[in-house]
């Protein structure tokens, strides 16, 4: 942990900094990422975000942070107003973190998850509705890591080019499907990786 990107030791100055500007002018920052031992990073991967502001108006801009791949950062700010400007960098995760991220979009593709409402005819004049769990079709990931394998409606939608697959609902068609909704999240990370991000 003390070798992760600490946002108390991490500095950055503005590049050849003048008394005043233009609008339309660039200005330039560099940031040098440090770990908890204050100790220089010798690689990139963090995930800075860099703003430039006035809190007067209330105005703002992003910065286009550049990842040098030595543990340094470029920045460059396009100056579009009169007035004051105050320069704010934050860390928002450090590389660390980002390779738990990549690790668990990569072969997480289920931790975000929905549910498919399913309505329709049943026995003696009744209505049945269920709910089953639902996610957009991965490769070998998704729905087949709840264990669900073929048994499955899949469906097109036609605005994304996406395909949904659901669990197949014990009682109801496929045709049941009234709509879908966000279900949750599921946290697989480790203790180690929690203590990353």
């Amino acid at each position: 942990m003390s070798m992760t990107t600490s946002p108390d030791h991490t500095k950055f100055i503005i590049q050849d900094l003048k008394e005043s500007y233009q609008i339309g002018e660039e200005l330039y920052v560099i940031v040098h990422a440090k770990d908890f031992d204050n100790k220089s990073k010798c690689y990139g991967g963090d995930f800075f975000q860099a703003k430039l502001f006035w809190s007067k108006t209330k105005a703002s801009v992003f910065g286009e942070v550049m990842d040098l791949l030595n543990g340094s950062y470029s920045v460059r700010f396009l100056l579009p107003w009169v007035g004051e400007a105050r320069v704010a960098v934050r860390l928002i995760h450090s590389s660390e973190a980002v390779q738990v991220l990549k690790h668990h979009r990569d072969t997480d593709s289920d931790r975000v998850f929905f549910n498919g409402y399913y309505e329709g005819p049943g026995p003696n004049k009744t209505r049945l509705s269920e709910t089953v769990k639902c996610n957009v079709k991965w490769d070998k990931n998704g729905l087949e890591y709840m264990g669900t394998g073929d048994c499955c409606c899949e469906y097109n939608d036609p605005r994304t080019g996406e395909t949904w697959r659901c669990q197949r609902p014990k009682s109801l068609p496929c045709s049941a499907l009234v709509y879908h909704s966000m279900g949750g999240y599921r946290n697989r990370l480790t203790n180690m990786e929690k203590m990353f991000m």
